[in-house]
């Protein structure tokens, strides 16, 4: 099985930005936080992509306590968007978080 490098970016000001994954790891991303912090006041939402399924990680939930605005995650046939509140992580509807042009620029993430 071949291992594609996960992909990252925000929704900012309703435009999605791909920001760079510096992660050693295929399996996880960090985005890089010099590009990050230029959008830091109209940051939206957090995307990334996933190798098989739409749902996060035990890291991405870790991430989720610090970055407390939706997360959405991107597979190869999936794309679903998660909140963390205060009795855990909720899936919220992505198509009332994301105009269909912005959705589907999104799914070629993965």
């Amino acid at each position: 099985m071949v291992h594609l490098r996960e992909r990252c970016g925000i929704l900012y000001k309703n435009r999605f930005i791909e920001i760079a994954n510096i992660s050693y790891f295929d399996d996880e991303f960090l985005m890089d936080p010099v590009e990050l912090y230029k959008y830091l006041d109209g940051l939206q939402a957090i995307v990334h992509s996933h190798e098989e399924i739409c749902y996060p990680s035990g890291k991405d939930m870790e991430n989720m306590r610090m970055w407390r605005v939706p997360w959405i995650i991107v597979g190869p046939d999936c794309i679903k968007g998660f909140l963390l509140t205060d009795s855990g992580v909720a899936e919220i509807d992505i198509d009332s978080l994301l105009p269909k042009e912005l959705k589907n620029l999104i799914m070629h993430l993965s």
